[in-house]
């Protein structure tokens, strides 16, 4: 079995922000020239994430809202009282989400449906983070 890693960089302008990565997992993919196998898509930050979802982007303002209801800035969290950052909202925000996918790949491709897009999930943002893929198979 062959194994591939490429680590993908992340700024972003927001605190919290979702942007779609798919693009750049499939040329990391197409580099790795691993025909079947299977692909993770791994945040290596816990604030941060990795979701697969419908194409349309209004689901993740969906996401963000029903986040924010659930998981409100500037409650009494814990960790806040512990962490310089104070940004638990963040880290839990992730917990409910999710930190990984792992992609099916095939003939060189990831099987994916029609409308699956790979998302990053930024929760306490603005500072370069990394994504790590990699892929394992022949």
């Amino acid at each position: 079995m062959n194994s591939f890693r490429k680590v993908i960089s992340i700024k972003t302008d927001k605190k919290e922000e979702i942007i779609n990565i798919t693009g750049r997992v499939r040329e990391i993919l197409s580099k790795s020239e691993i025909k079947e196998g299977l692909l993770l898509v791994y945040s290596m930050h816990t604030s941060s994430g990795v979701y697969i979802s419908d194409s349309d982007t209004s689901l993740n303002d969906d996401l963000t809202d029903l986040l924010s209801d659930l998981i409100p800035e500037g409650k009494g969290y814990k960790h806040n009282l512990t962490d310089y950052k104070k940004n638990a909202p963040g880290h839990l925000k992730v917990i409910l989400s999710s930190h990984h996918v792992v992609v099916p790949v095939t003939e060189g491709r990831m099987d994916l449906g029609t409308y699956q897009t790979i998302y990053y999930s930024e929760f306490d943002g603005m500072r370069e983070k990394e994504v790590l893929v990699k892929i394992m198979g022949e």
